[in-house]
């Protein structure tokens, strides 16, 4: 964070309005600086979540990814700098409160100055009570173990306690579960900037990315890579699976295993090794709130 000064802002904001891109047109009241802010949420609903979606190797495949946890570093931020950027977070905030509501799961803010309780009163005046309730600031000897218990650790940067090596600014890392599942396609062997998206090929059985937008000034159509769909899954192997699920449950009856129960156990030596009673108390709520969102959106997608 401590990179975005207002001539960073500025300028991320004036090469959005003038990108090449894209054809797309706004209907002429939507700020120009916003349109990055777009792309940002068009690219995390188009191409990252249906990416992962679509990836096993997670811990409930059956469930789509439809949410994000955003980790925000706001070591060597000034007073200063936090109010330069009051816009700039309050256009983020409303924009992703209006259109894309509930990607949001948790941010977690870490690094923060000394200073940053006393100010925080009027800084979460700037967000709705919703985006509020999703913001926990993290003491130093709180960043390991609360993101380790919402983020494995090997997707977790090194800087904060995880085994990621990635660092702010730099092209994301490929996540080694890619390895014989993704079919790249027309020579690429990774995935190109500008906008990407995902759609059925061979009779629904596999999903390709395709890159769309601009390219040299030139329309661009074509396919990156190509992967097994995986969700949502086709009727019969649901139905096997409910059954199977079923067996299981009733062999397994009402009493939790003994790796459940030591999950459980340590989970809650985790929280209580917290300090700050309002940050569990927040994380409760968020729960709360979030295990609600996401029976809306299976709903929804039912």
């Amino acid at each position: 964070m401590r990179h975005l000064n207002s001539q960073t802002v500025s300028e991320y904001e004036r090469s959005g309005a003038k990108s090449t891109f894209s054809d797309a047109k706004t209907d002429g009241k939507t700020p120009p600086g916003l349109l990055r802010l777009f792309a940002l949420y068009e690219n995390l609903t188009r191409f990252s979540q249906p990416f992962c979606t679509q990836l096993s190797d997670r811990e409930c495949p059956d469930v789509p990814v439809s949410m994000s946890t955003n980790i925000i570093d706001a070591s060597g931020v000034g007073l200063k700098q936090f109010w330069n950027l009051k816009n700039h977070m309050q256009a983020a905030s409303q924009l992703a409160t209006a259109h894309y509501p509930e990607t949001l799961d948790k941010i977690f803010v870490v690094g923060a100055p000394p200073f940053f309780g006393t100010v925080w009163g009027w800084i979460k005046r700037w967000f709705d009570p919703m985006t509020v309730s999703k913001i926990f600031v993290l003491s130093p000897h709180e960043v390991k173990p609360t993101l380790e218990a919402f983020i494995e650790p090997r997707n977790i940067p090194k800087k904060y306690g995880g085994e990621l090596d990635f660092g702010f600014g730099r092209p994301c890392v490929p996540d080694p579960s890619w390895d014989g599942v993704v079919s790249w396609e027309n020579g690429y062997t990774s995935f190109p900037s500008g906008p990407l998206s995902w759609e059925e090929v061979d009779d629904g059985q596999r999903v390709a990315c395709v890159a769309l937008g601009k390219e040299g000034g030139k329309p661009r159509n074509v396919i990156i890579c190509t992967m097994p769909k995986l969700w949502p899954p086709r009727m019969d192997e649901r139905d096997s699976h409910q059954t199977e699920s079923e067996k299981a449950t009733t062999n397994q009856g009402s009493e939790p295993t003994q790796a459940a129960q030591g999950a459980m156990d340590e989970g809650d030596e985790t929280v209580g090794a917290f300090t700050n009673g309002h940050f569990e108390e927040k994380m409760r709520l968020a729960g709360e709130t979030n295990e609600s969102a996401s029976l809306a959106q299976t709903a929804t997608a039912a």
